[in-house]
């Protein structure tokens, strides 16, 4: 298809601020993927993966140029240790295989007993956490200085994560990072557990840890970030993290975790690459390990989410489909190409002419479309318009509903009846007699 403009025209009627924008910060060439969906990702509430689900999403990652893939807690329970170990038996060809742990010598016991050989070591050392936890400062340093030292003496390649960082005294921040550093961690990495930052302050707390923490060191050590959506922020705080220096950022497939969920690898990825900094992921693929994500985290996405949402890349309003066909780059901010999507062209309510024409041309392979008079045009626009504003909201309100009552069936979760019928059966004959339920006489339960 020929458009209106030339790529040389283009040069010159595109600006790009983000480009000059860059230009002030010292931002790395290449940045490396990590990815936390089957660690963060998972305990989305009500959301569980089979073991072969697991595998098949780490065979993808892989394939599609995630780095590294985070795949579980082996000190949860024996069966997470077992999934964990059969996954790193599995192998990948590129990515790295990583399992978690508290500064705790069971919980790097049992990534021993996993197989692995890469670890994250994380704690929370914010103050309120320190307070629930009946820690100090001065514990937490020690803590994590064994914790380390362990690790690397049986022969792990450590990385350390300073959980609910974003909230932390900014000395204790910089002291945790320095410990963890002296004790053999390979990378660090900056928590924003409850999702509290803004692109702002992610610069700020970035700057102060490399200036007082990286700086002073003889050998490069490089810096991640992770960060939870809770106020929409996730992937512009990651974003930012990268244009700050941080080269390891964290991601969950579809933006899946905890409550509002974390940064979406193929916002992040893509954001990136358009801003000339690699990541070494297949973009094509992205839709096809969103859409099977999706389907095992029986989970569905919004058709409005960028990059892999059904409405990403479509159009319906005339003046937007007539800019279209003059160029997609005046509505669309990159060829959805790239990213292995089709644009798509909807005929309604907003439709005009030009959508009309290039239907016409598109659908009923009409070429000669000089031989259809000007009113017929119209006429058929009209009847477009017509027809889409004559269907019935209500019917459509129905099915709406029909859909949301399904999706709560999904999402509902463990109930407070179910767990009051568990604990009951068990528990009860511990309860103090004044606490127990005296039923009526004439409730036969």
């Amino acid at each position: 298809m020929s458009y209106k403009f030339s790529k040389e025209e283009l040069k010159n009627l595109l600006v790009n601020h983000n480009e000059t924008a860059l230009k002030k910060y010292n931002s790395p060439k290449e940045t490396f993927i990590w990815d936390e969906t089957l660690r963060d990702g998972e305990q989305n509430p009500t959301v569980t993966l089979t073991l072969d689900e697991k595998i098949h999403l780490v065979k993808l990652m892989d394939e599609i140029g995630v780095n590294i893939i985070a795949v579980g807690y082996p000190a949860v329970s024996e069966t997470e240790k077992n999934i964990v170990k059969t996954i790193v038996n599995e192998g990948t060809l590129n990515a790295s295989i990583v399992g978690v742990a508290r500064p705790k010598k069971e919980d790097i016991d049992a990534c021993i007993e996993a197989n692995l050989k890469e670890i994250v070591i994380f704690m929370p050392i914010s103050p309120i956490f320190m307070k629930t936890l009946k820690s100090t400062e001065e514990n937490e340093l020690q803590q994590i200085s064994s914790a380390i030292r362990y690790a690397k003496d049986n022969g792990f390649k450590v990385n350390w994560v300073s959980e609910d960082g974003s909230r932390a005294d900014l000395n204790h921040l910089k002291n945790v990072f320095k410990t963890a550093i002296n004790a053999g961690s390979e990378r660090i990495i900056l928590g924003d557990t409850v999702g509290i930052l803004t692109p702002q302050s992610t610069s700020y707390l970035i700057k102060e840890i490399k200036e007082d923490v990286i700086k002073p060191l003889k050998s490069r050590i490089p810096m991640g970030i992770h960060t939870h959506n809770d106020f929409g922020l996730a992937v512009a705080n990651t974003i930012t993290g990268v244009f700050e220096g941080c080269e390891f950022p964290h991601t969950c497939i579809n933006g899946y975790g905890e409550r509002a969920g974390n940064a979406a690898l193929e916002e992040v990825v893509t954001i990136l690459e358009r801003m000339n900094i690699k990541t070494s992921i297949k973009l094509n693929k992205l839709p096809e390990l969103s859409k099977i994500c999706e389907k095992y985290f029986c989970m569905p996405i919004s058709q409005y989410k960028p990059i892999v949402g059904e409405n990403a890349f479509s159009h319906e309003s005339g003046l937007h489909i007539a800019g279209i066909l003059a160029h997609p780059l005046t509505y669309e901010p990159i060829n959805p190409k790239m990213v292995g999507r089709k644009r798509k062209f909807y005929i309604g309510k907003f439709s005009g002419s030009s959508s009309i024409m290039y239907a016409l041309k598109e659908r009923l392979k009409v070429l000669d479309l000089e031989c259809i008079p000007d009113d017929v045009i119209k006429e058929i626009v009209y009847q477009v318009k017509k027809t889409h504003e004559s269907k019935s909201k209500e019917e459509i309100r129905r099915s709406f509903q029909l859909i949301k009552d399904e999706l709560k069936k999904i999402t509902r979760g463990f109930s407070d009846t179910d767990f009051f019928k568990i604990a009951k059966k068990y528990a009860l004959p511990y309860v103090p007699n004044e606490f127990k339920f005296k039923p009526y006489k004439d409730d036969k339960k």
